[in-house]
Formats: structure tokens, sequence, C-alpha cells
């Protein structure tokens, strides 16, 4: 479906294009909230409220980018909101950065200010990871690399690139597991 098109039905309560729009984009972003709240009820009902939303105004609705960028972007402020009113806070950005190392992360989905904000906050955390994995992770958030460039700049298979990045993200997310548990339980 085209963007103006969705949308001109949208605007007219079309509930076909309604439910389309529901089934195509509910799966993936309830796993997108999931990754930051981990509470797959939370989730669910975050994308919801955010269907719902769109349902109720659809007529003052302005999307920029495209339907997906909106709906997602939506669904990670309302996931942030989540966190924020458990008292659970990410200052240091780590999901964000949690969330870009992962294959499907798209870059159109956060502004630019935002990107920046990311990208000086992994900074900070780069401190904490080996050497090359600094490396690695530095060509692939900061300069946007592919794995295939990066592994010819660094002379290493595009696998180690990529085993590099989920060690890099699994680290972070061990970390961020701690965290959840110290703020959660103390």
């Amino acid at each position: 479906m085209e963007l103006n098109l969705i949308l001109e039905r949208l605007k007219k309560q079309d509930k076909k294009a309604f439910q389309q729009v529901f089934e195509a984009f509910y799966p993936c972003l309830v796993d997108y909230s999931y990754k930051f709240t981990y509470n797959q009820a939370a989730s669910e009902d975050l994308v919801q409220e955010s269907f719902i939303y769109i349902w109720e105004n659809s007529d003052n609705l302005k999307i920029k980018k495209s339907l997906q960028a909106y709906l997602f972007t939506m669904v990670r402020n309302r996931s942030l909101n989540y966190l924020k009113k458990i008292n659970l806070t990410d200052s240091n950005h780590l999901i964000d950065i949690s969330n870009f190392l992962t294959e499907d992360f798209q870059e159109n989905m956060i502004s630019e200010n935002e990107m920046r904000a990311l990208t000086q906050n992994a900074e900070e955390i780069l401190k904490c990871l080996p050497g090359k994995m600094q490396e690695i992770f530095k060509l692939k958030v900061m300069h946007s690399l592919s794995y295939k460039e990066i592994a010819e700049e660094m002379g290493v298979s595009v696998n180690t690139v990529k085993t590099q990045l989920k060690r890099a993200r699994f680290k972070i997310e061990s970390a961020l597991s701690i965290l959840y548990f110290i703020l959660l339980f103390y």
C-alpha cells in the first residue's frame, strides 16, 4: 500500500485500512517495545494504545517520513514513558544502543538529534568493551559502515564482525538486566 493512500483511508476512518496496518505492524511493534520494557503484557498494551491513538486522531496525523517510522517512534516513546512511570530511567541510552545493534534497526526510526545523543552515549559505553569490539562497534554505530565494509577495513571476516557486534549487544543487555534488577528490587 502506498503511504498517501493509506493515510487518506485512515483519515476517513476506513476500518479495513486500519486493520491492514494493524495486522502488518502489530507483531513487530510488540517485539520492538519488548526490547525496551522486557515485559510482554506491557509491550502489547503500549502497542495497542498506539493504535488506539492513531484511530482516534487519524484526521490530525502529520506523518513526514513514513508510516512505519511514525509507528516505531510512537511505540519507542511510549515504551520509554512506561519505563519512566515505573521509575526506571535510561540516562545512558543503553536500550537505544542495544536496539541499534540489532540487524533490523532502521535509522529513519529516530531523529538526527536522537542519533547524535545515541552516538555520544555509545562513546561512554565503549570504554567497557574490549579493544577490537570497540573498533568494530565504532565503525558500525558511529560511521554507519556495513558488515562487509567493516570486515574489509579490519581485515576480518563478516562473521567475525557480526559476532563481535552480537557480543557487544550481549554485554550491553547484561548490564541492562543488572540495572533493571537493581532498580526494580532495591
